[in-house]
């Protein structure tokens, strides 16, 4: 029993509990094994979605249509976080456990309750603890999202947020079950097998009763494994949320009952029974909120913006009664495409299924099987369809309303990529390894005798958290390390030509903006083409002795300015994008990015026209243009900012416009050479933000 003196005290600092708890967690062999164990798993789900997806890219290179269809949401985070579930699911519990379980089994919690801290105060600093251990165990999947980024994947932060969130609601309550069956066990052994009940019952529960109407719905909704579904299809449910805080919180209370020893059980079991009362009736408030975001980019959850408008303004309830079996994929579709759209949209709708899964097969012969009717006050009418095309005209009529004039909105384009994702593959099994087994064993060689507690806790655990952070740090960070080039122009002199780029054909200047510098290319006085000036001193610096050999094809083909990034000498793999805006030319207003440029003056460019709209990889050879692969129909509007990337690997060359993915070709020999920024003739153009990141 706590003594009477340190009960009384309870301004203690909690900074040296929780170090110690961090301790107890990176000085133990679970969290690494699971990081070590996580990596092959995570990657292996990234490298088979970044191929699929690559794949799907590929196909629908000449087909919008298809295009619309890719979202990494669907295509890489899900799978990649998925991967991600299980490795918490399964391992995650054991990591969770020693934060308590070692303590009881010897016998060392004993001593810790003694200390001036409230019960409640060691089980919040233990889930915080376990909430340390779910950032460091989430590496892998966090390293992913960096890799995707580099290699010129579209991320949303709005749905990267959500599923984040969605993941790491799921783990604390994970954690804050793992803490509750350590405080009800004896040993870390049973604890786990507690903990593992709980999330393989999840599987079970949905595997079994999963869909079914009824009571046997709601009490598949305790599923564990339910939480993160709501968050993987893009939806911010605020009644899910709510939901989940108030049972992670309901876990550490229990625990809090549960973990001082010299109580007896009868009056544990009665505090209990007051805490999963009040739990059940916070839950019970909390599902009645219907407040919900939809953070997908294309929609998905929602009607359109028109039909989301008017549908809000009809007060009176709409019930819905469909006569089909839970499993019939028709249920499923109209279930997907409206029933859950309406309830997030109306204020007052109920739907109710007539037909349960057993009698499917009997209830698919009857009359009624298979219409859904809709009564909206005192009138009421039934439909077989499944599509909102139909059924929202239908619910119009039953409320007396017009249908809504159409609201012009932005088509979701799609984000197609093509792309192997071999490095990743390489990333989780060799290098991220390699870090984490690094950590480990600088962890475990770290001083563990201290003259005082706190003299132990400021510098053994402050210096294992420093290594800790330093190494999560480098892991999220490395793949995306390898940016040589970032033209910065806010430091130099409008005017004047720039510093960080080498003119080398036609008129380049440092221009002002709306108050921004941007790189200019001025071709108003362009008739048959000129060097810039010294332009021997310039090829002199570029390529020294061969200089001669580079000044003969540059005059060749005088009127295609250009300039040369200085600091980039051999760009092999990676990407380089640019922005540019047209600001006049008639005969051309052309910005492109030039790139394999070697020694002897030849070299390729990507290019756009905002007076053609085509989109063209052009190769100077020998002093002769001749177009490579030419993508006509990219609208490039003048006088507006747009996005040019390249990417390249070996000798494969893509081509993006406005993030969009329209030109891909092999060259016969991969790509080795210097980069820069391109034009031609009489454009007048701006440049801004030019970059490019190589990758091995």
């Amino acid at each position: 029993m706590p003594s009477p003196e340190t009960s009384l005290s309870r301004g203690a600092p909690v900074w040296p509990l929780f170090a110690k708890e961090l301790r107890e967690i990176v000085t133990g062999r679970a969290l690494w094994t699971l990081l070590l164990l996580a990596c092959p798993l995570v990657g292996y789900s990234f490298f088979q979605a970044t191929s699929l997806y690559g794949e799907a890219s590929a196909a629908a290179a000449n087909s919008p249509v298809l295009a619309t269809n890719l979202s990494p949401l669907d295509g890489i985070l899900v799978p990649t976080f998925g991967s991600f579930y299980v490795v918490v699911t399964l391992l995650f519990p054991f990591v969770a456990i020693r934060v308590l379980g070692e303590e009881k089994q010897s016998g060392a919690l004993r001593l810790l309750v003694q200390l001036p801290y409230r019960t409640m105060t060691l089980v919040c600093v233990k889930l915080a603890a376990v909430f340390v251990a779910w950032l460091l165990c989430a590496i892998p999947v966090l390293s992913s999202l960096f890799i995707w980024s580099m290699a010129g994947g579209h991320l949303s932060p709005a749905e990267i947020a959500t599923l984040f969130l969605g993941h790491l609601l799921y783990g604390l309550l994970i954690g804050a079950v793992a803490l509750f069956s350590a405080s009800i066990t004896e040993s870390s052994a049973t604890a786990a097998i507690v903990t593992l009940a709980f999330t393989i019952g999840s599987w079970v529960l949905d595997f079994t009763i999963a869909g079914r109407p009824g009571w046997l719905e709601w009490f598949a909704h305790l599923s564990l494994t339910q939480v993160i579904r709501t968050f993987e299809q893009g939806l911010l449910s605020v009644s899910l949320v709510a939901g989940v805080v108030v049972a992670v919180c309901a876990f550490a209370v229990l625990a809090t009952v549960w973990l001082p020893p010299g109580i007896a059980v009868r009056q544990k079991l009665m505090r209990s029974a007051v805490c999963v009362a009040a739990a059940a009736a916070v839950l019970l408030v909390v599902t009645q909120i219907k407040a919900s975001i939809d953070v997908t980019e294309d929609r998905r959850n929602s009607f359109a913006v028109a039909d989301a408008n008017q549908l809000a303004r009809l007060t009176e309830p709409l019930a819905i009664t469909v006569h089909l079996a839970a499993e019939d994929p028709r249920y499923i579709d109209v279930q997907r495409n409206v029933l859950a759209k309406l309830e997030r949209v109306m204020p007052h709708v109920s739907v109710r299924l007539t037909t349960a899964r057993q009698g499917f097969t009997s209830a698919a012969g009857e009359d009624a099987y298979g219409e859904i009717e809709y009564r909206y006050g005192a009138r009421s009418d039934t439909s077989r369809s499944t599509s909102p095309r139909e059924i929202l005209p239908l619910i119009y009529g039953l409320a007396g309303v017009q249908p809504p004039a159409s609201i012009p909105s932005t088509e979701f384009p799609g984000y197609p990529l093509v792309t192997d994702g071999a490095f990743a593959f390489l990333w989780f099994l060799g290098a991220l390894p390699i870090l984490i087994v690094f950590a480990w064993w600088r962890s475990r060689r770290l001083p563990s005798n201290s003259r005082t507690f706190h003299r132990e806790v400021d510098m053994k655990i402050g210096t294992r958290v420093l290594l800790i952070a330093v190494v999560s740090a480098v892991a999220l960070l490395l793949p995306a390390i390898a940016a040589p080039l970032k033209v910065d122009l806010s430091s130099e002199t409008a005017g004047s030509e720039p510093k960080s780029l080498v003119p080398v054909v036609g008129i380049w200047r440092v221009e002002t903006e709306a108050g921004k510098t941007v790189l200019a290319v001025d071709g108003r006085q362009w008739k048959e083409g000129q060097s810039s000036a010294g332009i021997a001193d310039k090829a002199r610096a570029l390529y020294g002795e061969r200089y001669a050999e580079f000044l003969d094809r540059v005059q060749a083909y005088a009127y295609y300015p250009y300039v040369v990034a200085k600091d980039v000498d051999d760009f092999k793999n990676g990407e380089i994008s640019v922005r540019f805006e047209g600001l006049s030319g008639r005969i051309d207003q052309g910005a492109g990015i030039l790139f394999n440029l070697k020694p002897n003056g030849d070299y390729l460019t990507i290019r756009a026209n905002c007076l053609e709209n085509n989109l063209v990889l052009w190769k100077f050879e020998k002093g002769r243009r001749s177009s490579v692969e030419w993508v006509r129909n990219t609208p490039t509007a003048t006088r507006q900012w747009h996005d040019l990337k390249v990417r390249i690997v070996g000798s494969k060359v893509e081509g993006y416009l406005d993030g969009k993915l329209y030109l891909q070709h092999t060259l016969p020999a991969p790509v080795s050479g210097k980069i820069g920024l391109w034009s031609k003739a009489d454009s007048y153009m701006h440049f801004d933000e030019f970059a490019a990141t190589a990758s091995e």
